[in-house]
C-alpha cells in the first residue's frame, strides 16, 4: 500500500477541554489512496464529536454516504449506502492503565500527550469499510425481477444448467 494522506486529523495539544464537532467529507480519492479494489467510488459525510478531558478524550464517529462497489452476482457497478456510528477513546500516554479487558467492544488508542494532533484517517476508513454489507447484489424491481445485468444473468444461468 502506498502512503495514505492525512485526511482526518484532529488537534490535540491546543484543543480546549470541552465538546467539539469536526466535519469532513471524503470522496473517491480518499478510498483510492488505500488501494482497495473493492471500492470503485465513494462519497461519505463524516462527523466527529470530540469531548476532551485532562487525561483522555472520547470521539464519536458518525458517517453516512454511498460507496460504489461491484455487484457480487453480475459484476456491474452497485451503489451501496453506508452509515454507522463508533466510539473511540483516545488516552494520553501519561495514563498507564491498560484497556479494560472485560469490554472488548471499546476502541482505545494511546497517544503521546505532547503530540500536536492525531490522525484518524485509517480508523475512519476501516469503520466505513466495516459498514459495507457482506453480500453486495442488485435488488429486485417492484415485479420481483432482478436489477442485475440481464446478459450476465443469462450467462450464469446457462453455465449452471450446463449449456
Amino acid at each position: 500500500m502506498s502512503e495514505v494522506r492525512n485526511y482526518i486529523v484532529l488537534p490535540l495539544r491546543n484543543l480546549e477541554k470541552r465538546k467539539h464537532t469536526f466535519k469532513f467529507r471524503v470522496e473517491t480519492e480518499f478510498f483510492s489512496d488505500f488501494q482497495n479494489p473493492e471500492i470503485i467510488e465513494g462519497s461519505v459525510e463524516i462527523s466527529l464529536e470530540v469531548e476532551k478531558f485532562s487525561l483522555f478524550m472520547n470521539v464519536v464517529l458518525t458517517f453516512s454516504g454511498v460507496l460504489t462497489v461491484s455487484c457480487d452476482r453480475c459484476l456491474e457497478d452497485l451503489d451501496v449506502p453506508v452509515e454507522g456510528e463508533n466510539m473511540l477513546s483516545v488516552v494520553f500516554e501519561q495514563v498507564l492503565d491498560k484497556p479494560d479487558e472485560e469490554n472488548p467492544d471499546e476502541d482505545i488508542i494511546y497517544v503521546n500527550a505532547e503530540d500536536e494532533d492525531i490522525d484518524l484517517t485509517v480508523y475512519v476508513y476501516e469503520s466505513i469499510c466495516l459498514a459495507l454489507p457482506i453480500q453486495r447484489v442488485h435488488g429486485d424491481d417492484e415485479n420481483g425481477k432482478s436489477l442485475c445485468n440481464p446478459e450476465m444473468l443469462k450467462y450464469i444461468t446457462n453455465r449452471i444448467n450446463g449449456f
